[in-house]
């Protein structure tokens, strides 16, 4: 692969291309797509830095899966060490922990793609097209997906490298087996396990394709004890961190399947995720993906893409809750089906509208998630540290941004001052007699104190002129708006 892309100068072109995009998700994607990413991870964090003291003694909310000791402690006690160094360097900006995080993280879910496209490139990129390698490296959902904290993130990013070395080592007749490497591959499968145990929905196919097409009993062995090596490391740190002798992945299982407290967060219907994906996942694109992918498997049947992807869609509409990100594991192969469609079909009509749209589509939720913040209230967070006003007063109207989910971002909010409930008649009495900061997401609030002549917007989360294209985006308190007045 080094050589094929160190002699295709249009490689390289879109490589950088989509390097650069890593970088600039990494610097702007501040705070979390979804609440796990924070309160099932940085929030241990904060625990095991001593911010954090009620994660294990509070089972309300979204901590309660900790006191049932069905939460994995490796990523979190991987992000502490890497904030560790970072303190020992001088650096104890939580903002600049997570940009860090996030930098390694793109720079490696990068390197997997990588893998993924040298991996499958005979297959679904014959041709060395612009379209092929744009919507490949510009696929909006690989720097928005791999910036994250979360355990999809690093599960699946792992889950690719294994998938792919597998998958060569396996599948690939022109391969010569490597005992080592396929050890360390299993190790790395493992791994994601530990990380994200729902992958083993994914898992189960590839292994089950395997056993039936490909079946050699020293490759499935060498890679098994990687596997299990990396199992038990993962239930021995939980037991240390647990105190006691702890079985997490049963108790993740039992708990959430068996004791049914996943279904407790709301039963969809078995046919959620296809229509969810073409609404919620750029649609246009993901409309494409779709029929590509319902292509391959027709053409396809036996393909071990077809097994993992169409077992792992039908396992995972078989429990009754369900979210987006659990079909993350085959939205991230978009750019490889929409290909295979073009490429399958190549006298279509309208192809090149049809592409042109695809690309817009991309590009739009592709500047969307690069640029703004994953959860606003952490920009605001943010905003704050910065200003360095440890000693000021600052109140909110009606909604508390220090609260998310009926929830406390503690790794953020324990590194700001301490904030209090004010409204606007207090504000009316008192506005002249002190200097004061005063968040709100209420538009009509906003305009109301600015107009005091001593009031200042000082932060908005999304420009001012935006917000007044559209009444009714001014009605809606997605906007946070950080005012201060001087007496």
């Amino acid at each position: 692969m080094y050589q094929y892309i160190k002699n295709t100068s249009l490689l390289k072109k879109y490589l950088f291309i989509g390097f650069s995009l890593h970088l600039i998700s990494s610097y702007f994607s501040i705070g979390f797509y979804s609440d796990d990413e924070h309160y099932q991870i940085l929030e241990p964090v904060a625990y095991l830095l001593g911010i954090n003291d009620i994660l294990l003694k509070d089972n309300s909310h979204w901590y309660w899966e900790w006191e049932l000791k069905m939460r994995p402690w490796l990523q979190p006690y991987m992000y502490y060490y890497i904030i560790s160094i970072l303190k020992l360097l001088g650096l104890n900006n939580p903002f600049i922990w997570t940009y860090i995080i996030r930098l390694l993280s793109s720079i490696i879910g990068f390197i997997s793609i990588i893998y993924l496209f040298s991996t499958f490139k005979n297959i679904f990129f014959k041709k060395d097209t612009h379209f092929n390698y744009l919507i490949f490296f510009s696929f909006w959902f690989f720097p928005f997906l791999h910036s994250r904290t979360s355990s999809e993130n690093i599960g699946i990013t792992l889950f690719i490298f294994s998938f792919c070395f597998l998958y060569k080592q396996i599948v690939d007749k022109n391969i010569k087996f490597n005992f080592y490497l396929s050890f360390i591959s299993g190790i790395i499968l493992g791994l994601c396990l530990v990380i994200k145990l729902n992958l083993i929905f994914s898992i189960l196919p590839i292994l089950l394709w395997v056993l039936i097409f490909k079946f050699s009993f020293k490759k499935i062995l060498i890679i098994s004890i990687g596997v299990l090596i990396s199992l038990t490391a993962g239930l021995i740190i939980d037991s240390i961190n647990y105190n006691e002798i702890t079985f997490t992945y049963w108790n993740f299982f039992y708990w959430n399947i068996v004791y049914g407290r996943m279904a407790g967060f709301g039963v969809q219907p078995w046919w959620f995720y296809l229509p969810t994906i073409i609404i919620e996942l750029a649609p246009v694109l993901s409309v494409f993906f779709i029929i590509g992918l319902l292509t391959f498997w027709i053409k396809k049947p036996l393909n071990i893409l077809t097994f993992f992807t169409l077992s792992s869609l039908l396992i995972i509409s078989l429990f009754g809750h369900k979210e987006t990100r659990y079909a993350f594991i085959i939205y991230l192969f978009a750019p490889l089906f929409i290909s295979y469609f073009f490429e399958t079909y190549k006298n279509i009509r309208w192809t090149n509208f049809y592409k042109f749209i695809i690309l817009f589509s991309n590009f739009f939720f592709l500047f969307l998630t690069l640029f703004t913040p994953a959860n606003g209230k952490v920009a605001v967070y943010n905003y704050l540290y910065k200003k360095d006003i440890q000693n000021s007063k600052i109140y909110y109207l009606e909604e508390n941004p220090y609260i998310i989910n009926d929830m406390e971002p503690v790794f953020y909010t324990s590194f700001i001052p301490k904030i209090n409930k004010t409204d606007i008649e207090e504000f009316n009495k008192n506005k002249n007699n002190s200097k004061f900061w005063i968040l709100t997401n209420s538009y009509k609030d906003y305009r109301h104190i600015i107009k005091n002549n001593n009031c200042t917007k000082m932060y908005s989360s999304f420009p001012e002129k935006i917000i007044n294209l559209n009444k009714n985006w001014q009605k809606h308190k997605f906007n946070w708006y950080i005012i201060y007045c001087d007496k």
